[in-house]
């Protein structure tokens, strides 16, 4: 299917599902996101390596594909508020783990209380208050670290080799 098509089978599709985006965002791989309303759009192609957006409030963008990030229906922008950084104040070490599993604070007023291991089907598998946990009787896999602290819980997904 060509390019032109695929794109405009998409449009309707996404158009008449129950999605019901609004708004089209490309990424570029350096500078700002922009953003398209979509009822806005009049065009939109991938010509000669390019993807160009023609909208109905005037003037053509056009963003080389090798350039950009993403071009999404979903904002992607990415961001951490320095609140967001003091509330993950625990790491686990190594991570994948073979054998024990440490788990270090960033910051001293975070008082480990609890821990679990949980698998991914939501099992506690472990139950704790120390800050290395054994975990060679566990199968290889994904598993999450559930860290209780005095105002707050973290959890952080490890490998287990």
């Amino acid at each position: 299917m060509k390019p032109k098509k695929l794109i405009a089978l998409f449009l309707f599709g996404f158009a008449i599902s129950g999605l019901k985006a609004q708004t089209m965002y490309v990424r570029p791989i350096s500078g700002l996101q922009t953003s398209y309303t979509i009822a806005n759009i009049k065009k939109l192609t991938f010509f000669d390596g390019n993807l160009v957006v023609a909208n109905t409030t005037g003037g053509d963008d056009t963003f080389p594909l090798s350039g950009n990030r993403y071009l999404n229906f979903t904002d992607l922008t990415l961001g951490t508020s320095t609140q967001e950084l003091v509330k993950n104040s625990f790491y686990v070490f190594p991570n994948p783990v073979t054998n024990v599993l440490n788990i270090t604070n960033q910051d001293p007023t975070q008082i480990l209380s609890h821990l679990e291991i949980i698998s991914l089907e939501g099992r506690v598998l472990m139950q704790q208050n120390t800050t290395q946990v054994a975990v060679t009787s566990l199968p290889q896999g994904m598993y999450f670290c559930r860290i209780t602290t005095n105002n707050q819980t973290q959890t952080i997904k490890f490998l287990k080799q």
